[in-house]
């Protein structure tokens, strides 16, 4: 696993986290295809049942469906025609609010969605209202167009939650590129450091060498990495894909966000 010394790491400072009574948790998952999204989003779904917590999946990315093949129960529109997918949603979160229960939501692209729904339905304030706290998590690999396409949903302004993370994705750098090198232009943008003065978590994703093994098993990740399941991986993918968890959770512990999570 790629450690990176405080000179080189992107910014990825402790915040101030105000303590606030546990809530249900609408986490909502933003990238382009082929980022890393619905892995990261499946590892926070596993992440909240392998803590004893229940949680909703729902997949709406039109393009993979990685999550519903990965979830069986996971909530999908009949069709991915954008009124089917909007009452797909407004489904999921009338379930959240009688079940009592939190979701993680992977929309794929997302920016015409939240535009069209945005004009039927003010999300933050109804979550605020009923007791769900709203996260986004875009997550950037280092191309121009990652961030372009995340910020057209951010200023867009119709998902603006006060918990948002940015998750910078190593595991899609181009090989021969350093993580400071591939991320640099991004990190500069007037876009990014927008989105960080209004309060958003930056993050760095380390790369999973063994990923291909892992996504081509459709494994579960916790408990591939305690040697569990029908179709364990060998001891050296195992201490890999443990390491590459227990980053993930040290940087949240180390930001505070952890506790945004289901």
């Amino acid at each position: 696993m790629t450690k990176l010394s405080a000179a080189e790491a992107p910014i990825e400072a402790p915040i101030d986290v105000v303590n606030f009574t546990p809530t249900l948790k609408l986490v909502i998952g933003f990238g382009r295809g082929f980022g890393g999204k619905s892995t990261l989003l499946t590892e926070i779904a596993q992440r909240a049942s392998n803590q004893g917590r229940s949680v909703v999946v729902a997949d709406f990315d039109a393009r993979s469906k990685t999550m519903a093949d990965l979830f069986p129960d996971a909530m999908v529109p009949p069709t991915e025609e954008l009124p089917d997918v909007k009452a797909a949603f407004s489904k999921l979160l009338n379930r959240m609010t009688k079940e009592k229960t939190s979701a993680v939501v992977d929309f794929g692209g997302g920016d015409r969605f939240m535009l069209e729904y945005g004009r039927d339905l003010r999300l933050v304030e109804f979550c605020a209202r009923r007791g769900i706290e709203p996260v986004a998590i875009y997550v950037l690999g280092p191309e121009v167009e990652d961030l372009r396409h995340c910020l057209s949903i951010y200023e867009a302004g119709y998902f603006r939650p006060q918990r948002a993370i940015l998750v910078l994705n190593e595991g899609v750098i181009r090989e021969g590129r350093t993580v400071v090198g591939a991320f640099e232009s991004t990190m500069k943008d007037s876009g990014f450091q927008k989105m960080l003065a209004d309060g958003a978590v930056p993050m760095l994703m380390t790369r999973l060498p063994c990923m291909d093994l892992v996504k081509s098993g459709r494994l579960n990740l916790y408990a591939a990495a305690a040697g569990d399941g029908p179709d364990p991986l060998d001891p050296v993918e195992e201490f890999m894909l443990s390491d590459w968890l227990e980053d993930i959770e040290a940087k949240r512990q180390r930001l505070g966000i952890a506790s945004w999570l289901p």
